[in-house]
């Protein structure tokens, strides 16, 4: 199967590592020639510079594949996604796009495609396992899920090393958060209603709203109450919001002496330079907390850094989850949009994703209770 995988940044280059442990031939493309240098190439995989702006190359382009994995910048991702159903190749996307995938379900099911979004950690894994609760439950009244990647050895003030694009943060910052609350869907403002809690293997931590439910607000029909936060050292969102309330981080310029500056694309370099002090150690929590029917569910995943092979455990997580929903995508019966959660109704779907995480190392913990 040809594959081609759209990006080499911290994701792409995982995904691609893991998907030629099998008999895929890869390509990897990406704008940027430094990104691309970082990928070892061989029989199973090859890169290439390539602009996916000019639309119609890359529709071409994309026709020359089977099987297309998307790890491109959120602000791409719907283009991406658009592009492969119009090549009529299917997709695997892991971006963070603003945009309602299911904008595109009418025409993917037309050109026979399936497109799977939001298919890394968190949506992705997390929505898989909500799907395998709902299918085990048969209904799911409250949701609860509560995730995030940190360092092992926080550097203060912020606390936090970006694993993905800083863009992408700053868009989870701001972007209002969607949950359920009594049966209806209402938007709450990024970074607020933090709470503290505590977790024996690591200590105090933080979490707050993000919009991180997407899909399920759609497919998750009849739930009571939802909600999704995102995991942090304690301080970081109260400095994040002080940060964003200043008002540096806008997209229209601003006068400056005789210039117009952009003060986000300035606030943006600083914060890529100060969320890259410190080591690449970093950990993964998702923890979800599932109640139907009278009974009660709880997944745990606390994951490391891969020092062996020198691998954050975002990556891990996101790369690894894309990559193993690429193996088994064909098999899905049917096309169009196919969120994540759709595959964890899937007992053989499910199952396959676990024990493929488990033999790289992911430990899913799994408490059942009435």
């Amino acid at each position: 199967m040809e594959i081609c995988i759209l990006g080499a940044g911290f994701q792409g280059r995982v995904i691609a590592q893991d998907l030629t442990d099998d008999n895929y031939r890869i390509t990897v493309i990406d704008n940027n020639q430094k990104h691309l240098q970082r990928i070892k190439e061989g029989k199973k995989i090859k890169t290439k510079r390539f602009d996916v702006s000019e639309k119609r190359d890359f529709i071409d382009f994309l026709k020359n594949f089977d099987l297309i994995v998307g790890a491109l910048p959120a602000k791409l991702g719907f283009y991406a996604m658009r592009c492969a159903v119009e090549a009529g190749v299917d997709i695997i996307d892991i971006s963070y796009a603003e945009e309602d995938p299911f904008v595109l379900d009418i025409l993917a099911k037309k050109r026979k495609v399936r497109v799977v979004p939001d298919a890394g950690f968190a949506p992705g894994l997390s929505n898989i396992l909500v799907g395998e609760a709902w299918r085990e439950f048969g209904k799911i009244e409250n949701l609860r899920i509560r995730v995030g990647g940190i360092p092992q050895n926080p550097v203060p003030p912020f606390n936090y090393r970006y694993t993905w694009s800083p863009d992408d943060l700053i868009a989870e910052y701001t972007r209002p958060a969607r949950i359920i609350r009594n049966y209806r869907e209402v938007k709450v403002e990024a970074l607020s209603g933090i709470e503290i809690f505590t977790l024996p293997e690591i200590g105090k931590l933080e979490c707050f709203y993000t919009d991180g439910l997407r899909t399920l607000l759609k497919t998750l029909r009849g739930v009571k109450n939802m909600e999704e936060k995102t995991i942090r050292y304690p301080g970081h969102a109260l400095l994040m919001k002080k940060l964003l309330k200043t008002g540096f981080l806008p997209d229209e310029p601003n006068p400056f002496t005789n210039q117009k500056v952009k003060p986000k694309g300035f606030i943006l370099d600083f914060l890529k330079a100060e969320l890259s002090r410190g080591d690449e150690l970093d950990l993964t929590i998702l923890l979800i907390e599932v109640e139907g029917k009278g009974r009660r569910r709880r997944y745990k995943i606390i994951d490391y850094y891969d020092k062996r092979k020198r691998i954050s455990s975002m990556a891990r997580l996101t790369g690894y989850t894309a990559a193993i929903i690429a193996r088994r995508i064909k098999n899905y019966s049917g096309f169009g949009i196919i969120p994540p959660e759709y595959l964890g109704r899937e007992k053989d779907f499910s199952d396959f994703i676990k024990s493929e995480l488990k033999r790289r190392g992911v430990v899913i913990k799994k408490k059942d209770w009435a």
